[in-house]
């Protein structure tokens, strides 16, 4: 069913490690996704406080808990090779271009950010699924997602989601250039409904304040911590030029001069479509530059920048950027586990498609 996200139990030293940061980032006033409630003056989460008196104290955060419907075995019998078709196909097509890897993740947050994950994007109704929508217009991986399908299908037929699919190789992907591994549960079901407006309303596109995308994401059960994490996947990202150039001249106070002029000079000669990395120092890297880049107010896009100076995220984006990338890369794990457990179908809610741009019938 539609349910905030389970945890993923972190490793031992990186746990005490963070819990060192966060605290520090607590008591400098500066917030953050598992503050109480008021804490910081932010209108936190209260997923972090005690139950009632006499309950046993320590009440589970909604994020931490169980979904109903998914489970790590839920393939072992009806389709046993499932994760390894999926990630011999990632593999494969990353060998042909590293970029896709990052267009993955890409279409797996775009999914996740209408209703939940349940592989609406993937609908093929011209001009009115969710995949026609602007907010959809460099979105990648379509085909490949489908052809992992195909293969399913004649193995293991009517039995795997497109939307355990897409999570699935969203992993890969996201492993695939660095990330740590982590385990997936399966069973989740694939939506029927996908509309492009609600693409355009609900997907984060740039322009919104921190405090607009913190409400995002809190909405679908996740967390602010989950919010600057799950923005390091820019680390590998790209941007085009119609994203960037949109408020540029405005950015004198946030951006660094000299890069500044770089990045109006680049979209000042290109179109719209001119593509630039968002991590110009280790673009095919997956660390934790994009957070360094915040601090010397090298961001391509608005969006992350303002993460900085807001006292709910700025303490964050300072931890990742001070610390061994390793701890960025954990937590981006554990973010990505969140996210496609938030919201999903399960059960008989939804449908098993037998193609993935289209519904059954």
């Amino acid at each position: 069913m539609r349910t905030p996200a389970a945890a993923v139990s972190p490793f031992l030293a990186l746990s005490a490690l963070l819990l060192l940061v966060v605290t520090s980032v607590a008591e400098k006033g500066y917030g953050g996704g598992d503050a109480p409630a008021g804490a910081n003056g932010y209108g936190g989460r209260d997923d972090a406080s005690p139950g009632p008196k006499g309950d046993g104290g320590y009440q589970v955060p909604a994020y931490q808990k169980a979904v109903d419907g998914l489970d790590a075995g839920y393939y072992r019998k009806s389709c046993p090779d499932m994760e390894g078709i999926v990630q011999k196909a990632v593999r494969k097509a990353l060998r042909d271009d590293y970029t896709l890897a990052a267009s993955l993740i890409r279409l797996f947050f775009h999914d996740f950010a209408v209703r939940g994950t349940d592989a609406s994007v993937l609908i093929d109704v011209p001009h009115q699924s969710e995949r026609y929508a602007y907010a959809s217009r460099t979105l990648r991986g379509f085909d490949l997602i489908e052809e992992i399908k195909k293969e399913l299908e004649a193995k293991c037929h009517a039995t795997v989601s497109c939307a355990d699919i897409l999570t699935a190789a969203a992993r890969d992907a996201a492993t695939a250039v660095g990330v740590p591994y982590w385990s997936l549960k399966y069973g989740r079901k694939d939506g029927k409904d996908s509309i492009a407006d609600e693409a355009d309303r609900l997907v984060p596109m740039g322009g919104q304040s921190v405090t607009d995308l913190i409400r995002f994401f809190e909405s679908n059960g996740l967390t602010i911590k989950d919010l600057v994490v799950l923005s390091g996947a820019h680390t590998i990202g790209r941007a085009t030029c119609g994203a960037v150039r949109p408020g540029l001249c405005k950015r004198a106070g946030t951006l660094e001069r000299q890069y500044g002029d770089f990045l109006r000079r680049k979209c000042g000669a290109g179109g719209d479509g001119e593509y630039m990395e968002l991590d110009g120092e280790t673009p095919t890297k997956f660390d934790n530059q994009y957070y360094k880049n915040l601090m010397r107010r090298r961001a391509v896009l608005d969006t992350d920048q303002k993460m900085l100076p807001d006292s709910r995220t700025g303490g964050y984006v300072r931890a990742f950027a001070s610390q061994p990338s390793q701890m960025f890369v954990h937590e981006f794990a554990q973010s990505m586990r969140r996210l496609g457990e938030a919201q999903v179908l399960t059960g008989n809610e939804g449908e098993v498609r037998r193609k993935c741009s289209a519904v059954n019938y």
